[in-house]
């Protein structure tokens, strides 16, 4: 438990700068019998002298230069986050929202976006949670995220969706790997290697969905690698093979350092939605974010998809 207070600190260092109890009094504000008292109170709970006094002028002790020293940092550190934490007198508070991008990194897009929502909401911030191990729509109501952004068709009567963009699921696979001679591949197709995944744990929308469970075949080797961006660098050194959105591993197919099929002869389409909660205390702000998000990506992703 600390001895001293805040003020005791200031009655310190003010002392040092100005030379006498009244000089130090005049700049804190205080009376003098009012600072005096506080130096004795100080000295009293420390048990040790802090001034000496020469003349009219107090000087420090070797105790007391040591709490001059501490007052210093200490003062300037207790300003500091105080300043941090209230902000700017003629500024709003700021708030932050916490979106869920989960294993599936939406940074190279998604701070577009937001970068445009600054002149709107200047006092808005955001991070990025990227991994609750949970599914989206479960950390969602938990209150671990505010906004999640899924994959697949997804209806809850606690949680407003907007879908954002249409998307496929490919598979995924190194330069130098075998691939099917038709052209796609089927779940039979990834059995006889290791299957790298962001997670084992079920989503909806995404391969166990769409693929294992209607083949009734599932991969028996599985390699987590917790995020996109590692399963994509485990493909391209040839651990496995994989399967993810185009939106993640186009820039790899536009460079050439993968190779991609489409899974089924059909294709594997796939929605993407954010999803914010109803009985959120900021449901209102979450929406207006959430509608401008979802015309943006509708712009955006529309034009690149036809480009």
């Amino acid at each position: 438990m600390l001895r001293l207070q805040l003020s005791h600190y200031r009655v310190v260092q003010a002392v040092r700068i100005h030379g006498t109890v009244s000089a130090a009094a005049q700049a804190l504000g205080l009376t003098q019998p009012a600072l005096s008292h506080q130096i004795a109170e100080a000295e009293r709970r420390l048990s040790t002298k802090l001034f000496a006094r020469v003349g009219r002028r107090l000087r420090l002790t070797s105790a007391g230069e040591l709490l001059a020293t501490s007052a210093d940092t200490i003062l300037m550190e207790a300003g500091l986050a105080e300043s941090t934490l209230m902000g700017k007198a003629d500024t709003e508070p700021g708030e932050v929202i916490r979106i869920g991008t989960f294993a599936y990194n939406s940074y190279r897009w998604l701070p577009l976006f937001l970068k445009q929502l600054q002149p709107q909401w200047p006092n808005l911030y955001f991070e990025f949670i990227t991994d609750t191990s949970k599914v989206p729509m479960r950390s969602l109501l938990d209150g671990d995220v505010d906004i999640a952004i899924s994959a697949g068709s997804i209806t809850s009567r606690r949680a407003h969706t907007y879908p954002l963009f249409n998307d496929e699921l490919l598979a995924i696979c190194a330069l130098d790997c075998p691939t099917p001679s038709y052209g796609y591949m089927l779940a039979t197709d990834f059995l006889d290697d290791p299957f790298i995944t962001y997670s084992t744990i079920y989503e909806t929308g995404f391969e166990e969905e769409l693929l294992w469970r209607p083949a009734g075949r599932r991969p028996l080797n599985y390699l987590r690698s917790g995020n996109t961006e590692a399963v994509i660098e485990m493909v391209k050194a040839g651990f496995g093979r994989s399967i993810l959105s185009r939106w993640a591993v186009q820039p790899y197919l536009d460079n050439q350092t993968l190779v991609a099929l489409p899974v089924t002869p059909h294709g594997m389409p796939v929605c993407w939605t954010a999803l914010a909660r109803k009985r959120h205390q900021h449901v209102e702000l979450l929406n207006a974010v959430s509608e401008q998000l979802q015309g943006w990506c509708q712009i955006n992703f529309y034009h690149s998809n036809t480009s």
